[in-house]
C-alpha cells in the first residue's frame, strides 16, 4: 500500500512538474461549459453540476457552494494561482488563464463520489471496462482513457480502483 501511494505521488509530481517549463498557452474555448456535453463518459457531474475540463470554474463554484476546504499556491506553469477546492468525496483543482480559473483536474477521494457511469474508488477492473470499454492505455497498474480535452486515469491495486481522476488536456498540460 505504501509503495502504491509513493508511485501515485511520484506520477502526479512528474505530470505536474512537466508543466513547469514552457510558455503558458491554453487553447480552451471562451465558454467551455456552454459547448461541453451534459454529462457523458468524460465529464464529471457533482451535485447536479456538470464539470467539464478546462471550463471556467467561477459559475460552477457558485453552483456547488462553499467547499469543505480550500488551498491556493503560486502556479508553476501559469501566471497566477492554482486553487484546490475539496468537497465531500471530491477534490477540484483549477489553473489560472488570465482572469479565469479553469478546471485542470477532479479527483474522487472515496466511494461517496462516482462518475456518471457509476465508477468509484473501490470499483473493480471489470466494472471499469464495462463502463468505459477496452480502448485504454495501460500504464503499469493504471488504465488511461482519453477523449477530447479530457484524460480519465484509474489506478488499481489488487484489481480495485484506488484512484479515479479526470485531468484536463491542453497545449501546456498535455
Amino acid at each position: 500500500m505504501k509503495s502504491l501511494r509513493i508511485f501515485t505521488l511520484a506520477l502526479f509530481l512528474a505530470l505536474f512538474l512537466a508543466a513547469c517549463g514552457g510558455t503558458p498557452s491554453v487553447d480552451a474555448p471562451d465558454n467551455p461549459a456552454a459547448s461541453a456535453p451534459e454529462g457523458g463518459r468524460m465529464t464529471f457531474t457533482y451535485r447536479d453540476c456538470t464539470l467539464p475540463m478546462n471550463a471556467d470554474f467561477a459559475p460552477l463554484l457558485e453552483a456547488l457552494g462553499e467547499p469543505d476546504s480550500y488551498f491556493e499556491a503560486a502556479s508553476c506553469a501559469f501566471d497566477g494561482l492554482d486553487k484546490t477546492y475539496t468537497y465531500a468525496g471530491v477534490e477540484i483543482i483549477t489553473y489560472p488563464d488570465g482572469d479565469v480559473d479553469r478546471i485542470s483536474s477532479i479527483r474522487l477521494l472515496d466511494d461517496t463520489a462516482a462518475t456518471p457511469e457509476g465508477i468509484t474508488v473501490g470499483s473493480t477492473m471489470e466494472e471499469v471496462t464495462a463502463a468505459y470499454g477496452e480502448d485504454y492505455q495501460e500504464m503499469g497498474l493504471q488504465y488511461v482513457y482519453e477523449e477530447g480535452d479530457t484524460r480519465l486515469m484509474i489506478l488499481f491495486e489488487d484489481s480495485r480502483a484506488v484512484s479515479v481522476e479526470y485531468m484536463a488536456l491542453n497545449d501546456l498540460l498535455g
